[in-house]
């Protein structure tokens, strides 16, 4: 009997899906998390998967066919909706997202004082060059609560 290792299944990945290519930041999450599993397993979830996603893997679907196959007290719920959220926090935002964070940016910026400038950089030692990291800071200092010396 052959010991079936993550390396094993990500191959098969590769080979199942291959114009997909696992980013860097993903591959060091699924060896960390995935290395971990009963490897048998995962590779019946990564080949029936394969029947369902042709152009690329969902890694949310994999792992949560996983659970499905071994007992809740081993892995539950909590660990599918943490795959998931890594996954989501890899993830690159898209340009639109950057175009409606550039609005955002705007708007948040349009009556910002010198005063709140100050605070900005008491906050964080310097005033950011960034639109978008200046907007977010700025917004930070605006609330209430924030107080500083």
């Amino acid at each position: 009997m052959t010991t079936i290792t993550w390396m094993d299944n990500r191959v098969l990945m590769e080979q199942l899906w291959p114009k997909w290519k696992l980013e860097p930041v993903m591959s060091i999450l699924l060896n960390e998390k995935w290395g971990q599993l009963h490897q048998d397993k995962l590779q019946s979830c990564i080949r029936q998967h394969r029947l369902a996603r042709d152009f690329k893997p969902e890694i949310s679907a994999i792992h949560k066919a996983y659970c499905a196959l071994i007992p809740q007290n081993l892995v539950g719920e909590r660990e599918v909706e943490q795959t998931r959220n890594d996954l989501e926090r890899c993830t690159p935002i898209s340009a639109k997202e950057f175009a409606e964070w550039d609005v955002w940016a705007e708007a948040m910026l349009k009556n910002v004082t010198n005063e709140e400038l100050k605070r900005v950089n008491d906050f964080i030692g310097h005033v950011p060059e960034s639109r978008r990291i200046l907007a977010v800071a700025v917004e930070h200092v605006r609330k209430p609560s924030v107080r500083y010396a």
